[in-house]
């Protein structure tokens, strides 16, 4: 099962692995609410989802890889994504995503990942693992300066959300919400949401 928020990328994703040969989509999904529809209407090998899919009423992100994971703890879960902040990305694994496909990267990839991960194997583009690789003790220190739930609120803030809307989306409280976005710009040293707009931009937080 396939997910993206851009028709161009759901098409050539679906093209990608049915000229594998061996796998076939059982269904296309454009946002949250949709992929997790999907899932509980009809059963999939594995699911293979965008990160940023802004809108619906199930999010995207680490909320959509958290609430795939807690409803069907079996199903392994490929990522697509832009994101270049190796932090970031290694959130996303121990989050649960099995799979990590750069999107920048030749689609014929994701049937690889899609093999990989029904038969219970991690998979990671080559851009992938060499920002692992390269980050080295780097990737360890940006992980430790924000936290996996600041990360999700300054990538729902830039995606153009208020502070209320993310509150809702991730369930909780505003106040809570505003801390961490307070948190995040100093612990960043910025302190003009332009900025903060910028440091997204430049780690791939923002679509």
């Amino acid at each position: 099962m396939i997910a993206d928020d851009h028709p161009v990328v759901l098409m050539g994703t679906r093209a990608a692995l049915e000229a594998a040969g061996d796998i076939d989509v059982v269904g296309e999904a454009s946002n949250g609410d949709q992929l997790v529809e999907l899932l509980a209407s009809r059963p999939c090998d594995v699911v293979v989802t965008d990160f940023s899919m802004p809108g619906g009423r199930h999010g995207d992100g680490l909320s959509l890889i958290d609430l795939i994971r807690r409803r069907y703890p079996r199903l392994p879960v490929v990522v697509l994504t832009m994101v270049n902040n190796a932090a970031v990305l290694q959130t996303m694994r121990t989050r649960g995503a099995l799979g990590l496909c750069d999107k920048r990267a030749p689609l014929t990839e994701v049937a690889v990942a899609v093999r990989q991960a029904a038969a219970g194997h991690a998979y990671l583009s080559e851009t992938i693992r060499r920002q692992f690789d390269e980050a080295g003790v780097l990737c360890r220190a940006d992980a430790v300066r924000l936290s996996a739930r600041e990360i999700e609120v300054v990538r729902l803030y830039v995606s153009g959300m208020s502070i209320g809307q993310i509150a809702e989306r991730l369930s909780r409280s505003v106040k809570t919400v505003s801390r961490q976005k307070r948190d995040a710009m100093r612990k960043l040293g910025i302190d003009h949401d332009s900025r903060l707009s910028e440091y997204a931009r430049e780690r791939g937080l923002s679509s």
